[in-house]
């Protein structure tokens, strides 16, 4: 008998291309908050990486809101992230609800 389930997941992709964006990313945020004297700064460049990682924390729960509001599946969103359906709807769905709510709540305002 086979399974019905999910047997595969995707990963989220890394390599050169995503090297290059975190690299000038550092770059300009490091050039931003202390021109050149974080170069070579150790504490510095795990600072800088803290916020870059805060900043896509605040920001995921919005991109899964508007790939559910667009018909992404939780599956579809797991494999995204590299992760489960069910790891990726424990994490987001209650803020990607809240989020969509909000936005067509919005949207209805605005028509006036």
């Amino acid at each position: 008998m086979t399974s019905s389930g999910r047997d595969h997941y995707l990963e989220p992709h890394t390599g050169p291309d995503t090297a290059a964006v975190l690299d000038e990313a550092l770059a300009s945020l490091g050039t931003l908050r202390n021109p050149l004297s974080w170069l070579g700064d150790g504490g510095a460049e795990v600072q800088l990486l803290a916020s870059l990682i805060k900043e896509i924390e605040l920001r995921l729960p919005q991109a899964v809101a508007l790939a559910r509001n667009q018909d992404y599946s939780w599956a579809e969103i797991g494999d995204l992230l590299g992760t489960t359906r069910a790891s990726a709807w424990q994490r987001f769905a209650h803020q990607a609800e809240s989020i969509n709510k909000r936005t067509r709540r919005e949207l209805l305002a605005n028509r006036d």
